[in-house]
C-alpha cells in the first residue's frame, strides 16, 4: 500500500537518528569512564549509574543492530 510508504520512511529515519543519538550517548559516557580508575568506578554512586546507563545503551544498540542490520552503514 503505497500510502504507507512515506509513514516507514519516516520511522526508518527516526530509528536512524536514535542509533545515532544511541551510539553518541555510548561514547560519551564511556569516555566519562575511561578517565577513571576501576576502583573509582565501583566506589562511586554516580560513575555507577553512568555505567548502568551505558549498559542499558549498549543493549539498546545491539538490539537495533540486531533487528536492522543495516543501520551500521
Amino acid at each position: 500500500m503505497e500510502k504507507y510508504q512515506t509513514l516507514i520512511g519516516v520511522v526508518l529515519e527516526k530509528l536512524d537518528q536514535t542509533y545515532k543519538d544511541l551510539t553518541f550517548n555510548y561514547h560519551g559516557l564511556d569516555g566519562v569512564l575511561q578517565t577513571h580508575t576501576e576502583e573509582e568506578r565501583q566506589n562511586t554512586p554516580e560513575l555507577l549509574t553512568i555505567n548502568e546507563l551505558r549498559q542499558v545503551y549498549d543493549e539498546l544498540i545491539r538490539c537495533l543492530e540486531h533487528r536492522l542490520p543495516g543501520i551500521k552503514d
